[in-house]
C-alpha cells in the first residue's frame, strides 16, 4: 500500500468536521450566506422563511459558474480522495465555506442558481450528492437565488439570529420583509472611525463596561467585554487582524492590541459631544457627563475633560455648564467645599449649587480633591405632593430596614464602589452593596454586603488601582462561602508571582 493512501484523511470526516467544529447549529447558515455575500461584493440581499429554510436572493454572485465545480468534487463519492482533499483546500481558500456548510450538514438541501461573467451555473445537493449544470448566458446581471432548508433547522432562532449579527453589514439585507435594524441597541451616539481598526463607536444608554463587537466581512463574529474602563460600545473589522475561519477567543486575542486605542477613541467622541450637554436630555447629559468624569478619573484625556464644560451648575432659575477646574477655583473661595445637590432638586438657597447625582460627587471629589456638600432642597408650603411620595418612600424604608437594607442601585454608589461591583459582575461574582456595616449573606440572585464595613472600602480602593487583586478583595468582603471562579485567583497568582521576580 502506498504511503499516501496509508495515511489518506477520511474526506467525509473532515467534512462534518468542518460543519461541527465551527457551526454551532444550523441556524447559522443563512448568516453565513450573507457573509459570504458581502465578501463576494453583492450589492444586497433578501431573505425569506420557505418550506423547511430559506430562499435568498442576492443582487451579485455568490460563486462563479466554474467555483461550483470545486465544491461538486468535495461531495464526489467517486472522486479520488487526493482530489476531493485538494477541492476542500480550494473551498477554504477563495471563502466559499458557507456554501460547504449548507450543502454538507446532516439532512441539508440546497438549490443554488447563478449568473456571472456570461455564464449561468445550476447546482443541486441532497444527501451529500451534488448535480451541476453550467451553460453560456449572454444577458442578465450577476444574480444568485439559494434555495435551502435543513433537518433539525430552528427558523425563528436564525431570523433572531440574522437580525442581531448584520447590524454591521454594509449592504442593504431585508429579512422576512423588514430591513435589518442598522447600529447598536439603545444607541445614543455614534462615530465611524478608520484606526485602529475600521468600524463604529457608540455611546449607549445602558450598560457598565465596553462591549466589543467582533466582526468578519461586516458580520458579528465574536463578542468581548472589557471591564474596569468607562462604558461604549465598538464594532469593530477583524479581517486582515486574524485568519479566516479563526475562533472567539483568536479573534479577541487579535483584538487585545488594539484596546487602548479604541479605549482613547471613545473618550476623543465623548469630548466632542461635550456641546451636545446643555441641550441633551437630562438622563442623557447624566450618562454623558458621568462617562467624562469616569474617564478623567482614570487618567483618559484628564486635561481635556478637566478644561470641558461637563457640569451642570445652577444659579436660582439660571443653569449653566462648568467645567471641572472651575470648581477647583470656586472651591478655594469658599474653605475647600463646593455646594451641590440632587438633579431636579428645588433651589437649595445658595447663590450657586452643582446639580450632581451621588456617583458625579463621588467622581468630583476624587478627581478634583475637595469637599462636596450635598444640600436638601427646600420646598414651598404648599407643595404636599413630593412630600407625601417622601414620606411613602421613608416609610417603606423604615419597615423594609426591620428586615435588612436593600441593594443600592448604580447611581447611589460611588465611582470605586461602583467599580468593584462591576468588575466583580463581569468575573461572574454577583455582588451588591447595602447601606450600613451589615456582614455580607447571600440574597437570591447575589450577595449582599454593607458598603461602611471596613474590608468593602479597601476592597474598593484595591480593584480600582488593578482586576487581578479582584480575589482577595472578593475573599475579605464575602469570606470563604462565596464560590469564586477559579480563573479569578490564577490571575491574583500571576500578578503575586510576577510583584515576586521584579
Amino acid at each position: 500500500m502506498k504511503a499516501d493512501e496509508l495515511f489518506a484523511i477520511d474526506v467525509a470526516a473532515e467534512i462534518a468536521t468542518l460543519c461541527d467544529a465551527q457551526l454551532q447549529g444550523p441556524w447559522q447558515v443563512p448568516t453565513e450566506l450573507v457573509r459570504l455575500a458581502n465578501a463576494r461584493g453583492v450589492a444586497g440581499v433578501e431573505i425569506d422563511r420557505a418550506w423547511g429554510g430559506f430562499e435568498i436572493r442576492c443582487d451579485g454572485a455568490l460563486a462563479a459558474p466554474d467555483e461550483l465545480r470545486d465544491l461538486q468534487e468535495v461531495f464526489g463519492s467517486d472522486v479520488p480522495r487526493v482530489r476531493r482533499q485538494a477541492a476542500i483546500s480550494r473551498v477554504e481558500s477563495t471563502g466559499l465555506l458557507a456554501l460547504l456548510w449548507a450543502t454538507g450538514l446532516p439532512g441539508a438541501r440546497i438549490t443554488l442558481q447563478t449568473r456571472s461573467g456570461g455564464r449561468s451555473g445550476r447546482m443541486e445537493a441532497r444527501r451529500g450528492r451534488i448535480e451541476l449544470e453550467i451553460t453560456e448566458s449572454d444577458t442578465g446581471s450577476p444574480s444568485t437565488v439559494v434555495n435551502w432548508r435543513c433537518r433539525g433547522l430552528v427558523s425563528h432562532r436564525a431570523v433572531a439570529w440574522l437580525r442581531t449579527a448584520l447590524r454591521f453589514v454594509p449592504i442593504p439585507v431585508v429579512v422576512c420583509g423588514r430591513p435589518v435594524e442598522r447600529g447598536f441597541p439603545e444607541g445614543l451616539y455614534r462615530m465611524r472611525i478608520a484606526d485602529p481598526l475600521p468600524g463604529e463607536i457608540a455611546v449607549t444608554a445602558s450598560g457598565e463596561s465596553p462591549q466589543l463587537w467582533l466582526l468578519e466581512h461586516g458580520v458579528l463574529s465574536a463578542r468581548a467585554v472589557v471591564p474596569g474602563y468607562p462604558p461604549f460600545s465598538a464594532a469593530v473589522e477583524m479581517i486582515g487582524e486574524a485568519a479566516a475561519g479563526s475562533s472567539a477567543d483568536e479573534l479577541r486575542a487579535a483584538a487585545n492590541p488594539h484596546l487602548e486605542p479604541l479605549i482613547d477613541e471613545a473618550v476623543r467622541m465623548l469630548l466632542l459631544l461635550v456641546d451636545r450637554l446643555p441641550s441633551a436630555d437630562e438622563p442623557v447629559r447624566r450618562r454623558l457627563s458621568a462617562l467624562l468624569l469616569r474617564s478623567a478619573v482614570l487618567g483618559l484625556r484628564r486635561d481635556q475633560i478637566l478644561a470641558s464644560p461637563v457640569v451642570l451648575t445652577r444659579k436660582g432659575a439660571t443653569r449653566r455648564m462648568e467645567s471641572p477646574s472651575s470648581l477647583v477655583r470656586w472651591a478655594a473661595r469658599r474653605g475647600g467645599v463646593v455646594v451641590a445637590t440632587e438633579p431636579g432638586s428645588g433651589d437649595a438657597g445658595h447663590s450657586m449649587v452643582v446639580e450632581a447625582t451621588t456617583e458625579e460627587r463621588s467622581l468630583l471629589s476624587e478627581l478634583l480633591e475637595i469637599r462636596i456638600e450635598n444640600v436638601g432642597s427646600r420646598r414651598r408650603p404648599l407643595d404636599f405632593g413630593p412630600r407625601i411620595v417622601d414620606g411613602l418612600r421613608r416609610g417603606w424604608g423604615v419597615v423594609r430596614g426591620l428586615w435588612s437594607p436593600g441593594p443600592l442601585r448604580r447611581h447611589e454608589l460611588t465611582a470605586r464602589e461602583g467599580r468593584l461591583v462591576e468588575i466583580a459582575s463581569v468575573a461572574g461574582v454577583k455582588l451588591a452593596l447595602c447601606a450600613g456595616s451589615g456582614s455580607a449573606r447571600k440574597r437570591r440572585s447575589h450577595t449582599l454586603v454593607g458598603r461602611e464595613r471596613p474590608e468593602v472600602r479597601a476592597a474598593a480602593a484595591a480593584v480600582g488601582s488593578g482586576d487581578e487583586w479582584l480575589y482577595p478583595a472578593l475573599l475579605a468582603v464575602t469570606g470563604e462561602d462565596l464560590k469564586i471562579p477559579d480563573e479569578i485567583r490564577a490571575r491574583w497568582l500571576e500578578a503575586t508571582m510576577r510583584l515576586e521576580k521584579s
